[in-house]
């Protein structure tokens, strides 16, 4: 919802223009060609992904479907482009923003030096980091205010504390768990403190195991083995409500 309110923001004034389907694109590909981007009457948002992919039933797909809702709010041209490795971020935005697109929405904690970088860089184009902080990482005042930065960031240890409080309240066994990426993303720590407070509220006496995966960025979030592998010790050690984030 705040992906698309900014994004409302960043395009209240278009006009209509032809409308074409979003699709990955291929490390070291151009973006696939539709409307003119650069004309000033075809308005294009553009969304690169963190490490993953489009249709991961979370944070990138969630940020996909709010810039699917401009598409049909804004009659906006839409496209995406997947990252496979981190070292790909900048040449990645840099597709969208050499082709003219007027916003440019990037996903993830990670990204947000690079984001900010190009926003320096690009001072046309409209960029909306996701998890991200706007001075993040500068820390000379000038570059704290980038007025085509914005910033979404998420209130994750009030998320958590709620997710926390309902596994306490429906454990049978007095043990829940966590799993959960690295302790490098401050959104990570936060949903674990909040997740743990909530439940520890509603019963001091529980027992919590909370593990955080042991990998940096690059990996912490695409290795669906680790965190089956951690759930199930976590289910044999008796727990019986998991929170993943």
């Amino acid at each position: 919802l705040l992906l698309s309110m900014a994004l409302v923001a960043c395009g209240g004034d278009t006009e209509e223009t032809a409308v074409d389907e979003g699709a990955a694109v291929d490390e070291g590909a151009t973006v696939e060609e539709g409307g003119d981007c650069a004309s000033e009457d075809v308005f294009c948002i553009g969304l690169v992904t963190d490490v993953g992919e489009i249709d991961d039933k979370s944070f990138n797909q969630s940020a996909w479907e709010g810039v699917e809702q401009a598409e049909a709010d804004l009659n906006a041209q839409i496209d995406y482009i997947e990252t496979g490795d981190a070292k790909d971020y900048a040449s990645n935005i840099g597709l969208f923003a050499e082709d003219g697109y007027d916003v440019i929405v990037t996903v993830g904690f990670a990204m947000g030096e690079a984001t900010a970088e190009a926003a320096l860089a690009y001072p046309d184009i409209d960029f909306i980091g996701v998890d991200q902080f706007q001075g993040w990482p500068f820390d000379d005042d000038a570059a704290n205010d980038i007025p085509n930065l914005a910033g979404l960031i998420f209130h994750e240890d009030q998320s958590g504390f709620l997710a926390g409080s309902l596994a306490a309240m429906m454990t049978e066994t007095g043990k829940v768990g966590a799993v959960l990426g690295t302790d490098l993303v401050p959104p990570v720590v936060a949903f674990k403190e909040g997740y743990e407070a909530g439940a520890l509220y509603i019963n001091p006496d529980l027992e919590l195991i909370s593990t955080y995966h042991p990998g940096g960025m690059d990996v912490a979030f695409t290795d669906p083995e680790w965190g089956a592998t951690t759930a199930r010790q976590a289910l044999d050690q008796g727990v019986d409500v998991l929170f993943g984030a």
